[in-house]
């Protein structure tokens, strides 16, 4: 009997896959699994185990809880005894933070560093703690401050994917040059496509997850910010004082984090506030005293950040008070990273994979 087709993108990790899962067969996907980068059958305790699996070439410089959520969407989506399979990710490398993710979302792995987590009935393999070797970088590297505000607009207003590379470049305060640049970086990454002179984002959610990890290590702490203490009964009141406040003064602000969040699921109630406005308005002394508010060297119950970009701040509707985008609460949730920030966060996740502009 012929062995089945085993899938060429998995070829490159056969030997890690032969030590831990010995004699597992790899198989090409076929309909409805095509989604799926491989199909692995592993017998393990007289039982036939089947994993879905994903493979990721630049996984370390990528949210997990995004990829997670993609990968148990898709199997979700699947019919019939399918959607019982277990799911592995394959990647040169796997973080010690994406290892708790992916293992809180019940996602097996394996990398090329050694790190490894199965857990199937009769078997339990982990390893943790294991680093890559040093090697000359041939891939893309992980994103810069200017690439992460360009693709922050395509992910908030998706018709840029396909403007002038002048409205992208407004629309996220940056250089036309680096635009471009954002363009062919996401072209070599493969989540940028063009074809007869249309352009579209190949991936979301991976592209969700790589731009997420990026905001968090690189752009969002060098964000300035300040804390104050404000005199109020409960956030409907500190919210409606903040409009009142900035509508006054003609200034754009909006909730973002826990506050944009429970505006939306109700599941996590911060203690503190945190928004989207100038720092500078806030340093006025008459801004202060009509906030009922003052400066906190640490902790207070509100903390105001610089707008990471143009699109964070959206335009006012009404009475309505602001919040940011949902990728924006999202983002600042994980960088929260609390264990209750991030069970928030990732309720929040499927409005952000699924349309980041509401």
């Amino acid at each position: 009997m012929a062995r089945p087709a085993q899938a060429a993108d998995l070829n490159f990790y056969r030997p890690a896959l032969d030590k831990w899962m010995p004699k597992a067969e790899i198989r090409q996907p076929a309909k409805p699994l095509e989604r799926f980068d491989g199909v692995i059958a592993w017998r393990v305790a007289g039982k036939t185990i089947r994993y879905l699996v994903e493979v990721k070439r630049h996984f370390r410089h990528q949210d997990a809880a995004v990829i997670a959520e993609q990968l148990n969407r898709r199997r979700a989506e699947l019919t019939g005894t399918h959607r019982g399979d277990r799911l592995l990710l394959l990647a040169p490398h796997v973080r010690a933070q994406q290892a708790a993710v992916l293992e809180r979302a019940g996602i097996d792995y394996l990398d090329l560093a050694g790190n490894v987590h199965l857990t199937v009935p009769g078997d339990f393999v982990h390893v943790e703690g294991r680093q890559p070797p040093k090697e000359r970088v041939t891939a893309p590297t992980r994103p810069q401050k200017g690439w992460i505000k360009a693709v922050m607009a395509l992910l908030i207003r998706p018709e840029l994917v396909n403007a002038p590379f002048r409205l992208v470049a407004e629309a996220a305060d940056v250089a036309l040059g680096t635009v471009a640049k954002c363009m062919q970086d996401l072209t070599v990454r493969g989540l940028l496509r063009e074809q007869q002179g249309e352009r579209t984002i190949a991936d979301r959610a991976a592209l969700v997850a790589l731009w997420v990890q990026a905001y968090i290590e690189t752009l969002r702490p060098g964000l300035k910010e300040r804390r104050f203490q404000v005199r109020a009964d409960d956030k409907p009141q500190l919210w409606g004082r903040l409009q009142t406040v900035f509508a006054e003064r003609e200034q754009r602000w909006a909730l973002t984090g826990a506050d944009a969040a429970t505006r939306l699921n109700g599941f996590f109630r911060a203690e503190d506030t945190e928004i989207y406005a100038p720092i500078a308005v806030l340093n006025d002394r008459e801004v202060q005293k009509a906030l009922v508010a003052q400066p906190a060297a640490r902790g207070g119950n509100l903390l105001v950040i610089e707008p990471p970009g143009p699109l964070a701040i959206p335009e006012a509707i009404d009475d309505t008070i602001p919040a940011a985008p949902d990728i924006l609460a999202y983002a600042e949730l994980r960088y929260r990273g609390t264990g209750q920030a991030t069970e928030a966060a990732e309720l929040l996740l499927p409005r952000v994979l699924g349309d980041a502009t509401d």
